[in-house]
């Protein structure tokens, strides 16, 4: 019965250090991509910006321009929240940042139909999907009864 039981709970250890290992690489890499991202375009403006300068010319951009050039839009999906969510669920949710990105607000009738011309699915209760896609994605919001938006 004992060993059972500690069987059970290395078991269940196990699971919650693999969940939070998870969690964790995910993260991780968003953080690694979005740093790589930004240090490929600040070193590809300085470098600009050298080059200007050892043949005396003007810079094409001032600093200004450049800060404004690196602000981006908000990540869809944020990781932190993802814990316990189906990775059906998460692709489903950049479907619908998509389509709301481009069309604009949408009713559910609407998104759910276009969500299944781009190969995803809301399943057979879309509101119930749509209240998981809002927990995880800070872009999508609701903005009436039965209509969902885009917002950056």
């Amino acid at each position: 019965m004992d060993k059972q039981l500690e069987k059970m709970i290395e078991n269940r250890i196990r699971k919650v250090i693999r969940e939070e290992n998870a969690l964790l690489l995910s993260a991780m890499n968003t953080g690694t991509s979005h740093s790589l991202q930004l240090y490929l375009q600040n070193h590809e403006n300085a470098f600009e910006l050298t080059q200007g300068l050892l043949t005396n010319r003007e810079p094409e951009e001032t600093e200004e321009e450049l800060v404004e050039e690196t602000e981006e839009e908000p990540p869809v999906i944020d990781y932190s929240q993802t814990k316990g969510i189906h990775k059906k669920t998460i692709q489903t949710a950049e479907i619908v940042a998509d389509i709301l990105r481009e069309q604009g607000e949408l009713r559910l009738v609407d998104l759910r139909d276009e969500v299944k011309r781009r190969g995803g699915d809301l399943g057979a209760n879309p509101t119930i999907r749509m209240k998981s896609i809002l927990k995880v994605s800070p872009v999508i919001k609701k903005s009436g009864h039965g209509r969902f938006k885009y917002e950056v």
